[in-house]
């Protein structure tokens, strides 16, 4: 039985290195893994960016908004839902997470608390993996195919005040305006109902459209990316991201989600 469940999974992992680019969708995980088997899963269905909750308890950084009531939770840590599993495909990839994916893999950090404390710690676990980062240090570059950003500047400007991070920005409409380099803020995320009181069934209002594209092109044009977050899961809300040209829908429901960004055979 061992032996059937080890060779599935080789060749689930076998199926993951040679998943090709197209397969991709655009669309950020926000659900908390509980599981690396989760990571495959999303992999597998063509998720390749993802946002998770972090925070510090007893010297490691778990998945997590919560602290646990026993000491004895199965919440996982970051590094064995996320990070491992991720520089696992990197290498097993010679250097790139998803074959001949061009870009950056976004992993968005939620510090709820200790974000010092928990940089130190984040830094600490990245070590092993550090030639799988994208960054940017002392006006060094160092690229790489994971970028792992935070939402909260103040957080970072804390954070980059008592020693320079690897840490990039994940912005918010109110950023677009600001025009702060793409370097540091490669993201913008949008909550969906900033745009529209749409709910995802019928036809969108086309001058809620207009607002869509007219967003899109505004964040593409300071050369970022841009995700919607809080989207009714339908279809219809599938081929808007897709027609404005957006490039990621944020939502704790992925796979679902990426059923619908399935071309027709």
């Amino acid at each position: 039985m061992k032996k059937v469940l080890f060779t599935g999974v080789l060749a689930f992992l076998f199926l993951l290195s040679a998943f090709p680019q197209r397969n991709t969708k655009p669309i950020i995980s926000s659900l908390n893994f509980s599981t690396n088997n989760e990571l495959w899963e999303s992999i597998g269905n063509g998720i390749i960016n993802f946002e998770a909750d972090v925070m510090y308890i007893y010297g490691k950084l778990y998945v997590t908004s919560l602290m646990p009531d026993s000491a004895n939770h199965k919440i996982p840590t970051l590094t064995d839902a996320y990070l491992y599993p991720l520089f696992s495909q990197f290498k097993k990839n010679n250097g790139e997470i998803i074959s001949g994916y061009q870009g950056d893999i976004f992993l968005i950090l939620n510090i709820s608390n200790q974000p010092v404390q928990v940089y130190k710690e984040l830094a600490n676990e990245m070590r092993p993996f550090t030639e799988m980062l994208t960054f940017e240090l002392g006006g060094v570059k160092h690229p790489g195919k994971l970028r792992i950003l935070i939402k909260d500047n103040n957080q970072l400007e804390t954070i980059n005040s008592i020693k320079p991070s690897f840490l990039g920005l994940a912005g918010s409409l109110a950023d677009i305006e600001k025009k702060t380099d793409s370097g540091k803020m490669p993201l913008i995320e949008v909550d969906f109902t900033e745009i529209t009181s749409w709910k995802g069934t019928g036809n969108i209002p086309f001058e809620d459209f207009q607002k869509f594209k007219d967003v899109v092109a505004k964040v593409h044009a300071q050369n970022k990316k841009i995700s919607f977050r809080n989207c009714p899961t339908y279809k219809a809300v599938a081929d808007v991201i897709l027609s404005s040209k957006a490039d990621f829908v944020s939502t704790q429901e992925a796979i679902k989600m990426a059923g619908y960004f399935v071309a027709p055979k």
